[in-house]
C-alpha cells in the first residue's frame, strides 16, 4: 500500500454540475460514492486520480423507494442498507440475499451498489440476482436520460457501457410474483465469490413454468443463461439434473470460462453445474442439498 497522491475532491448538488466536471477532467477523474473498490486501487497504485467527483449529494442517490412493485435503488445507496431492508427481503429475497454476502461488514456499510456496477468486477454478488430480475440502470449527464437493461451495461471484466461524462443514478428492479421461487448460491474465497449462480423458477402439476438463471465468475462476464432456461421450460422438475448435467457445452459456450488461479475452466463448469442443481431445487422447494 502507498499514501494517496494529493487529489481535488467536488461535491456537486447537481447532475449537469457533476457531468460538467467529468467531461472538463476527462480520465483524471473518478466518480466517487463509497470508494470501496476505487480508494483500494488508488492505494496500490493501480489507478491515478486528480480529482473526484462525489455525488452523494446528487438528489435521489441515497433514497430507495417503492412503487407498483418495482424497487428504485440510488446508486449510492449502501450494501449494507439493502441487506438490512425488510421489505428488500421480503419481495426481491435472492438479491437480499447476495447483498448480506458480500465482502464483510466494513466494505458492506462503505459499498454502494451503483459503485459495485460501475466497477464490474466479474466476481459480484449482486450482478447475477440484478440479470435475473431483468434489472435496468438509469444514466444521466447534461446529453440527457438513458435507461438501459443491465444486461446491455455491463460489458466484459472492468467495462460498461458509462460514457465519460455520465453517472449511474439508479437501479430499477422489479419484484416477480409471489409463486416464484428465488435462490442465490455461491463458493468463495477471501470473502469473495468464485462462482456463483442466481435461480428464479415456478413449477406448474410437476413442470417447471417459467425459469430465470444467471451465472457469474467463470468467465468475463455474469450472464443470463437463456438458453438453458428454455432447455428447462416445460420439463418434469425430476428431470433437473438431467437437463443440467447435458449442458455442459451450452454453459461453456454462454459464459466463457477461463482458467485462472480460482481453478481452471473445467473445474468451474463443473462446480457451476452443481450449484445450478442446488439452486434449481431451492427455488423450485425441492429440498436436498443447500
Amino acid at each position: 500500500m502507498q499514501l494517496l497522491s494529493p487529489m481535488r475532491v467536488s461535491f456537486p448538488t447537481t447532475v449537469a454540475e457533476a457531468s460538467d466536471e467529468l467531461r472538463t477532467h476527462g480520465d483524471d477523474a473518478r466518480v466517487y460514492a463509497g470508494g470501496a473498490e476505487l480508494v483500494l486501487l488508488m492505494r496500490i497504485g493501480a489507478v491515478h486520480v486528480a480529482r473526484l467527483v462525489d455525488v452523494k449529494r446528487l438528489r435521489g442517490m441515497r433514497d430507495v423507494t417503492w412503487s407498483d412493485g418495482r424497487l428504485e435503488i440510488g446508486a449510492a445507496v449502501t450494501h449494507r442498507r439493502l441487506e438490512t431492508d425488510r421489505e428488500v427481503w421480503r419481495r426481491l429475497p435472492m438479491f437480499a440475499d447476495a447483498e448480506s454476502r458480500i465482502g464483510n461488514i466494513r466494505i458492506r456499510n462503505q459499498g454502494t451498489l451503483g459503485g459495485n456496477l460501475a466497477f464490474n468486477d466479474p466476481h459480484s454478488d449482486p450482478t447475477p440476482p440484478l440479470l435475473v430480475h431483468d434489472a435496468t440502470v438509469v444514466l444521466e449527464s447534461t446529453a440527457g436520460i438513458r435507461e438501459l437493461a443491465l444486461d446491455n451495461f455491463v460489458g466484459e471484466t472492468y467495462d460498461t457501457a458509462l460514457r465519460q461524462d455520465e453517472i449511474l443514478t439508479r437501479i430499477l428492479v422489479r419484484a416477480l410474483p409471489e409463486e416464484w421461487g428465488q435462490a442465490y448460491r455461491r463458493v468463495e474465497r477471501f470473502q469473495r465469490p468464485t462462482l456463483n449462480v442466481a435461480v428464479a423458477a415456478r413449477a406448474r402439476n410437476g413442470l417447471i413454468a417459467e425459469v430465470r438463471i444467471a451465472a457469474g465468475c467463470l468467465g468475463p462476464r455474469a450472464t443470463r443463461l437463456r438458453e438453458l432456461e428454455a432447455s428447462l421450460a416445460g420439463v418434469p422438475v425430476a428431470e433437473i439434473d438431467r437437463i443440467v448435467d447435458g449442458a455442459k457445452p451450452v454453459l461453456k459456450g454462454s459464459l466463457n470460462p477461463r482458467s485462472d488461479l480460482l481453478g481452471s475452466a473445467d473445474y468451474k463448469l463443473h462446480v457451476a453445474g452443481v450449484l445450478l442443481k442446488r439452486g434449481l431445487r431451492a427455488a423450485l422447494g425441492l429440498g436436498g442439498a443447500a
